[in-house]
């Protein structure tokens, strides 16, 4: 008689062991009124149907740096961030809710003549990221460059 298997192959929970593995180098990168942006290594690229598949239809725990994107009157562009992982598992469709009343006290405790628009950043992995390299990757998009500040604004209404 042949012996009875206990464990049964779950296709579902293999590709999801599989997706955690791979997903680590991917980071996601939402700029609030600009567009969403995937980079694998620290580069951009536009998403393959599996990526795209196991970056939305797998739960991780992820690290997010989310901030408001800032210019003072000097023209110095900056970031006000915080950075922290969350505590429950969560789909990348379900970030933007997750973040949106951590980002609203975000943006209030910003400058308000030096505000922008507000960003998050996400990675299921742990890694270091410095302000230089998300400044970068921000300018890359035009993300300082499509919004004005509300002193940048006051000056364009004096003029006219």
């Amino acid at each position: 008689m042949k012996k009875k298997r206990n464990k049964k192959y779950n296709p579902t929970l293999k590709y999801q062991q599989i997706s955690r593995i791979v997903a680590k180098d991917y980071m996601i990168l939402d700029i609030t009124a600009v567009d969403v942006f995937v980079y694998y290594k620290g580069s951009e690229i536009k998403p393959k149907s599996f990526e795209a598949r196991m970056l939305n239809e797998v739960r991780y725990k992820w690290q997010i740096m989310a901030g408001v994107i800032c210019r003072d009157q000097l023209n110095r562009e900056y970031l006000k961030t915080d950075t922290f992982i969350t505590a429950n598992e969560y789909f990348t469709s379900e970030l933007s809710d997750y973040l949106a009343e951590f980002q609203i006290n975000l943006w209030e405790t910003a400058n308000p003549m030096h505000r922008l628009t507000q960003f998050w950043l996400a990675t299921p992995n742990t890694v270091e990221l410095s302000e230089q390299q998300v400044i970068n990757m921000i300018n890359s998009k035009n993300g300082f460059n499509q919004f004005m500040t509300e002193y940048e604004y006051e000056y364009k209404k004096q003029i006219k």
